[in-house]
């Protein structure tokens, strides 16, 4: 039997006696690469940052012309600059998403919405809607903007007649009026007008003159309590959408099933600008958005049961956005609140498992399709609802993480594998074709970068070693009712600059009294051991007979290991050479 096509892992509750030729049994901290042969992953090593507390949410990205690398940790935002932290200001220990829209950076996490200009971070205040436009003096007007629920501010423009001083506002019982301009000059309140909140008024000391321009020439600002901004800093999550551009803001994941969305700010997009009625309710209040993801033009909503979808529609008329919402799946949602990852088009979302999302224009059960069935036997001994995933897209891998251990879905060339980490990672983010991720212990860590030939950079675990392995199935080699006997076996590895692997291997009969090493070393002037010196001169991959002596077996596996701290490990083939001898009993 000749394996020389790794498939990564697959757990079966009937047993390992079905896998299907090169499946593994079990395996961990083995990766499978591009061309299917299996490679202890490499290590990662902490960056020299270490605050006390949890790493909530990593970003990194251009702002005014300028990379920063941006993380929350311990009630803090941080900048990291040439491996420095730089303290930019207080935030609630939370959960924390990032997102760039227009010129600034915005910080969302349950509790404050914050912005940052590469200078200061600061509360977001709110755009100043223009509620109403060409209004008389005596009041009324044309409606042009809905109320911004993140501040108790706004304003409306008049046209002056030449006979009127006193000018009525939308709203009565105000708390101040802020501004008053007349012709784009600022008036000064006592001197050029009095007020008087109770009704809403503003008098002139002197009438304004007939205005006969195209424009309104009288503009007052008001406040009116402080908004309703609870309403927008209870969502934990953002995403953005427009239909075929990302001009909208998604709030969501505040627990229920209602979604808010950005409007245009005086014609343009805006982070700040969330009118009142700008909502979507998504199903039954039964359940609540965990998740909304793009597709095409499409906006795919997920709840704790079902999943929707919607197309954006902008009328440039009445200047107004709607979202009608379609149901798409009435069993199968998300549970993990904004975990799902779109890859190659189709949202992967978390349920009981991993589902794909493909054809989602129509209503059909069809399109959820189940992803982990490989794995799933260990998925359901978890809890998903405390996942977090990550598409490492450099590596074509789809990471779903709970505590230390990572179940990763490669979809390049569709196979599972499972790796178990020294940390317990709280996000992840790839920086220039490198990956970072945060702990819950305040550190950031960079995962080995490969060279040319294939070696990661880093051995271990922030110095702590690796411990991998993959077991084979219990293959019967096609004759289940016969007894085998196996006396050699040959064992491909890569060479590399200092690779170890043990063999080990299991029957129905019997097992191996010990762990069988196989050693290739090359001479690396980066890491020279003289120790290491062999005839050996082959760069080529090489073939190792072992003497295995298996005998009278009907079903047999290999074991096949790699603890090292200083040697790397991928094995390229497997031949297990079998005599047939009598019939089983």
């Amino acid at each position: 039997m000749i394996i020389d096509k790794f498939l990564g892992v697959r757990y079966s509750l009937t047993g390992d006696t079905a896998l299907a030729l090169g499946e593994f049994s079990d395996c961990k901290n083995i990766s499978i690469t591009s061309d299917y042969k299996a490679r202890k992953r490499g290590g990662y090593k902490s960056i020299g940052i270490n605050i006390p507390g949890s790493i909530r949410g990593q970003w990194r990205g251009l702002i005014g012309g300028i990379q920063y690398h941006i993380f929350a940790v311990g009630g803090h935002v941080y900048k990291r600059t040439l491996g420095v932290a730089t303290d930019l200001g207080v935030l609630t220990d939370a959960p924390t998403m990032f997102f760039y829209f227009g010129v600034k950076l915005y910080i969302v996490n349950g509790y404050e919405y914050k912005s940052f200009d590469g200078a200061n971070l600061v509360d977001v205040v709110g755009y100043i809607p223009k509620i109403a436009i060409s209004t008389k003096p005596t009041g009324g007007g044309d409606d042009h903007e809905g109320i911004n629920l993140l501040t108790g501010k706004k304003h409306q423009t008049f046209r002056s007649d030449g006979t009127v001083k006193v000018y009525t506002l939308r709203e009565q019982a105000i708390t101040s009026v802020d501004s008053v301009y007349l012709n784009g000059v600022l008036k000064t309140v006592t001197t050029d007008y009095t007020v008087d909140l109770v009704t809403g008024k503003v008098t002139f000391v002197l009438q304004p003159p007939n205005w006969e321009g195209a424009e309104d020439d009288v503009d007052i600002y008001w406040t009116k309590g402080a908004g309703s901004r609870s309403e927008v800093l209870g969502y934990t999550k953002v995403m953005l959408y427009g239909g075929k551009n990302d001009t909208r803001v998604f709030l969501y994941g505040n627990g229920t099933n209602k979604m808010h969305f950005s409007a245009l700010a005086n014609g343009i997009p805006s982070a700040e600008y969330f009118p009142a009625l700008n909502y979507s309710s998504v199903g039954s209040t039964e359940f609540h958005i965990t998740d909304v993801q793009k597709q095409y033009d499409r906006q795919i909503i997920f709840t704790t049961q079902g999943a929707y979808y919607s197309v954006y529609d902008y009328d440039e008329t009445l200047m107004e956005a709607s979202l009608p919402i379609y149901p798409l799946n009435d069993v199968i949602g998300n549970i993990p609140i904004g975990q799902g990852q779109t890859i190659e088009n189709n949202p992967f979302t978390i349920t009981t498992g991993v589902y794909k999302w493909v054809s989602t224009n129509v209503r059909d059960e069809r399109n959820a399709v189940f992803m982990s069935e490989r794995v799933q036997p260990l998925l359901d001994e978890l809890d998903l609802s405390y996942a977090i995933t990550y598409d490492y897209e450099d590596q074509g891998e789809h990471w779903l993480c709970i505590g230390k251990k990572i179940f990763i879905y490669n979809y390049l060339n569709d196979t599972w594998y499972i790796y178990e980490l020294a940390h317990t990672p709280t996000s992840f983010i790839t920086i220039d074709g490198v990956l970072f991720m945060g702990t819950n212990d305040g550190k950031i860590m960079e995962w080995s970068k490969y060279n040319i030939n294939s070696i990661p950079e880093y051995l271990t675990d922030d110095g702590i070693k690796i411990t991998a392995y993959i077991e084979t199935g219990f293959m019967d080699f096609g004759i289940s009712w016969k007894r085998k006997f196996l006396n050699f076996a040959w064992i491909g590895i890569k060479p590399e600059s200092k690779s170890v692997c043990f063999v080990e291997w299991e029957s129905d009969y019997d097992a191996s009294a010990e762990a069988i090493p196989i050693y290739y070393s090359l001479i690396d002037f980066g890491n020279i051991d003289f120790a290491d010196f062999s005839f050996q001169v082959n760069y080529n991959p090489q073939p190792f007979r072992l003497k295995l002596k298996a005998k009278k077996f009907t079903f047999f596996k290999l074991i096949l290991s790699n603890d090292s701290e200083t040697e790397t490990m991928t094995i390229l083939n497997i031949n297990l050479p079998v005599s047939v001898g009598g019939v089983s009993k």
